[in-house]
């Protein structure tokens, strides 16, 4: 079997899971959403940690989640907790984006230690936080599968297309793979599937095109910035549980970048009560979009 005939079944197999994770959820227990991110969120945990070869700075870089994780019960409720969200999602949204400048700049293939270290907290916290919000707000898991899917569609079509008709690298350094031609039909592909769904769906399908317009350049980031990080540990896969894959984080890295632009895009102009933070916003990614 090759490796684009375990990629295909390996997506098919997880899309399908998580279609009957959130089913379960809807028809039968909530929880289930619940306890599901926690582990696949324990997975990513485990899987970057793996980049840190101490143990002793493993287990302190661990621990910090974990404080992360009790984080809710020491604020004093659900307000003072979103507020936290919030900045941490505005933190994040700038560190996303300084990470796209110093990528595309330099394209360079290393970082050091403690900048894995560091943008481990950076990158993985606020994802993490904010499917946690998402879930709290909306209370279910659907926003959060569809974000997984957009960005696997992104994915696909930048790999399809790469590899159809791409001749200009993106970035040679950093990841060869990746080519202009591939990101042109990820940006021109996804808002367009996103489209025909809204249109399946009866759907108005401003927000859709927007959200993947938006999405596609994010989740390539992710892309890029995970792919730095295991060329800088000599790593091609963060783990082996998914044939053709490898871990979770090389399934799910464009969807952990995409986390935070997500909440701050769609969830808090009417979450926070911003309906003045830019009616343009408000107008196409939440009127139409939800």
């Amino acid at each position: 079997m090759t490796d684009l005939t375990k990629r295909i079944c390996s997506g098919v197999v997880l899309i399908s899971l998580l279609f009957c994770i959130a089913y379960v959820t809807v028809v039968y227990d909530e929880s289930i959403a619940w306890y599901s991110s926690l582990a696949i969120s324990a997975i990513i945990l485990w899987e970057y940690s793996r980049f840190i070869k101490n143990k002793a700075i493993r287990l302190l870089f661990l621990s910090g989640f974990v404080l992360i994780w009790l984080l809710p019960l020491t604020l004093g409720g659900v307000n003072a907790y979103g507020w936290f969200v919030f900045y941490i999602t505005i933190i994040s949204c700038l560190v996303w984006l300084l990470i796209s400048l110093w990528i595309f700049i330099f394209d360079k293939p290393h970082l050091h230690n403690l900048w894995i270290f560091l943008l481990g907290y950076l990158t993985l916290i606020p994802a993490f936080v904010s499917m946690l919000w998402i879930m709290i707000t909306i209370g279910s898991g659907a926003f959060i599968l569809m974000i997984v899917i957009s960005v696997s569609i992104a994915d696909s079509s930048a790999y399809f297309v790469g590899k159809k008709f791409g001749k200009t690298k993106l970035l040679p350094n950093i990841s060869p793979g990746k080519t202009r031609e591939g990101l042109l039909g990820a940006i021109v592909i996804t808002p367009i599937s996103l489209a025909v769904y809204a249109l399946l769906m009866d759907y108005p399908i401003i927000g859709f095109l927007l959200f993947g317009l938006i999405l596609t350049p994010i989740a390539l980031i992710g892309d890029v910035f995970f792919s730095l990080i295991k060329r800088s540990k000599n790593q091609k896969d963060t783990s082996h549980l998914i044939p053709g894959h490898g871990g979770f984080i090389d399934l799910l890295d464009g969807s952990i970048a995409v986390l935070p632009f997500f909440m701050l895009l769609v969830i808090y102009p009417i979450d926070l009560g911003f309906e003045n933070l830019g009616s343009l916003i408000n107008k196409y990614f939440w009127t139409y979009f939800m």
